[in-house]
């Protein structure tokens, strides 16, 4: 019994080594790839819109996720017992993941999926700043500062500057649901990184799943009305966000918050507003006017000066 007083006791008083390392040539590529891909999840999003309901597709890429999460984690030969240290770390993220899960669809819904993926890119903005609260070291610089007015302004030219949005595809209230939910995905990044240390990243991907599964489910069947087509676009968008983001994307995500400072890895999400917007004028034929555009730029130049500090400064240290 005295051993785990003295361990308890060592954790209390001394900090946790970071094990966590700078991003290097493979997983800065690898980050980059994986923006890319979250790039297309906005417009396929819309393109499943057009068929079915936010809440119904929410819990229908979950449970796609949640199969994809499962195959990994049984060809890894991970266990899926929970302990109990895990319970609050599961619940939280799978909380957390359902609500912004549910801003983002009603959000896209309401407005275009350029949009979506402009303001949705804000996130590692929101994420470097939460991540401030929790890590001491973690100081705002004059150079976070000019970044943060730049993205501000970015969201503001989209919001309301965008000439090119049509007058059926945008409203103030969904890119203001799409900004909350980028808001609280840049707190869920945070979370996961800080949770993932001591929780098989994993495992915590798949508790998210399976606790939005259950809410998103109940949700659409209260408040929606779902119906099911054999539409072949809206089941390809819907394994997209479901294999491709929620079960790729996630773990590929959460594996490289666990391994590489979250800085120096959603740097390279700068990337995802240009991959968006250029999809959604490909795919859906979104003609971009010249405040999404502005906006996309600043909002990117914003990520880079605000990332790209903690990037350098990350390596840095890194290197003695």
């Amino acid at each position: 019994m005295s051993k785990p007083t003295t361990m308890q006791t060592r954790d209390t008083k001394a900090p946790t080594r970071e094990t966590r390392r700078p991003a290097g040539l493979f997983a800065s590529g690898f980050a980059l790839f994986t923006a890319v891909l979250w790039g297309g999840n906005n417009v396929s999003i819309k393109i499943a819109l057009e068929r079915g309901s936010p809440l119904q597709i929410g819990w229908i890429r979950f449970v796609l996720g949640a199969v994809a999460t499962i195959a990994y984690m049984a060809v890894r030969r991970e266990s899926f017992t929970v302990s109990r240290h895990e319970v609050w770390p599961l619940v939280a993220v799978g909380l957390m993941f359902s609500v912004q899960l549910v801003f983002m669809n009603i959000g896209q819904d309401l407005t275009t999926a350029g949009h979506g993926v402009a303001l949705h890119s804000t996130m590692p903005i929101w994420a470097a700043t939460i991540s401030m609260l929790f890590i001491p070291s973690d100081r705002l610089t004059r150079w976070r500062v000019l970044a943060m007015a730049l993205s501000y302004v970015g969201v503001l030219a989209v919001v309301f500057g965008d000439t090119g949005a049509n007058e059926a595809g945008t409203t103030v209230l969904g890119d203001v649901l799409s900004l909350i939910s980028a808001i609280l995905l840049g707190a869920r990044t945070v979370m996961i990184s800080i949770y993932a240390q001591h929780v098989s990243e994993a495992k915590l991907m798949l508790g998210q799943l399976v606790i939005g599964t259950v809410l998103l489910l109940a949700g659409s069947y209260v408040f929606e009305t779902p119906t099911y087509t054999t539409d072949g676009s809206f089941w390809f968008a819907l394994a997209y966000q479901g294999f491709v983001i929620a079960g790729f994307g996630f773990l590929a995500t959460a594996w490289l918050l666990k391994h590489y400072l979250p800085s120096t890895v959603t740097f390279y999400f700068f990337v995802q507003p240009v991959a968006g917007v250029t999809l959604a004028w490909l795919i859906l034929g979104e003609d971009p006017g010249r405040g999404l555009i502005a906006g996309v730029a600043l909002v990117c130049v914003g990520a880079l000066l605000h990332s790209g500090e903690s990037f350098l400064k990350a390596r840095r240290v890194a290197q003695g």
